[in-house]
């Protein structure tokens, strides 16, 4: 298919909806300036997300479904903010997965074959990222699973996972890249460093390239509203397993109260074991007891 193809046909792909449609964490939002934006949080009826593809005449990188060139926006991750109320099209990344499977190859196609070998089936899998949006594979694919059960599959299977794929664990040269690629977007008291090392469900393909799957409770995508000022509060982890989740959600058991914690902030994922003692910084409403982590200026740190 050739580019004016695409441009023509891009209402015909099922995996592209029109604006209006309801839109999950991880879905991608082409805007009418042609930015592609990644749906990070919900909040009641906002929608906040990065503004990460940009369009750029010098850019290096071509879309074929906009005809445009890109620059990936790595300022953009600083801060979620809200998307545009009007926009042009929604990208489904299940969806997405249900039409391209079988155009999978290599290390990829094993990928989604060691997922369905676990017992994930494949309307619980979707692909997001740059391949989802019309960019050519750069170096991987991003890989979401959906729905606590298969969450629990594959925590329990992760090791299986990695073995099927010849692959590891994430490895202490690629923690030092992302560490200090993205601890200028964190508070330094954040643990940013022990928690990118806690990333279990990152699986390192070969040296430089790493997947982590991503998870989303469909069920549950909401971060809840609060508009209590930030506070600092103590406390230890019960019921970590959703800190995998986009977004992240952990138990924090303070002074034998539970609060219930929400971060959307990219580099969290996975941050939290039970029995961890954090320290948090962050929006708290101590009559709901709910903690949002929302902003860099906001921090999880061990102790």
């Amino acid at each position: 298919m050739t580019k004016c193809d695409y441009l023509r046909n891009i209402e015909k792909f099922t995996w592209i909806q029109k604006e209006n449609c309801k839109i999950n964490i991880l879905d991608y939002v082409l805007d009418n300036e042609n930015n592609f934006w990644t749906v990070n949080k919900i909040c009641g009826s906002k929608i906040y997300g990065y503004s990460f593809y940009k369009t750029d005449k010098n850019g290096d990188r071509f879309n074929c479904l906009t005809g445009e060139t890109y620059i990936k926006n790595y300022d953009a991750t600083k801060i979620l903010k809200e998307l545009p109320k009007s926009y042009k099209y929604v990208f489904k990344p299940n969806l997405f997965y249900l039409a391209h499977k079988e155009d999978l190859s290599g290390v990829w196609k094993q990928f989604a074959n060691t997922l369905n070998e676990i017992g994930i089936e494949d309307k619980n899998i979707g692909v997001f990222g740059s391949y989802l949006i019309g960019f050519d594979i750069i170096k991987d694919v991003d890989f979401v699973v959906y729905g606590n059960k298969s969450l629990k599959l594959c925590y329990k299977n992760i090791d299986k996972i990695k073995s099927m794929l010849n692959a590891t664990s994430i490895s202490e040269k690629h923690i030092d890249y992302q560490y200090n690629k993205h601890k200028i977007n964190y508070n330094p008291n954040c643990d940013l460093k022990k928690i990118i090392s806690r990333n279990w469900s990152g699986i390192q393909i070969r040296e430089g390239v790493l997947s982590t799957i991503r998870f989303v409770d469909l069920k549950n995508q909401e971060t809840p509203k609060i508009d209590s000022p930030k506070n600092k509060i103590m406390g230890y982890i019960i019921n970590s397993l959703k800190s995998a989740c986009v977004p992240r959600q952990v138990t924090l058991c303070v002074n034998n109260e539970k609060y219930k914690v929400y971060t959307s902030l990219w580099k969290l994922q996975s941050f939290a074991r039970n029995g961890d003692r954090f320290e948090i910084y962050g929006k708290v409403d101590f009559s709901q007891k709910i903690i949002v982590v929302e902003d860099y200026e906001d921090y999880i740190k061990f102790i």
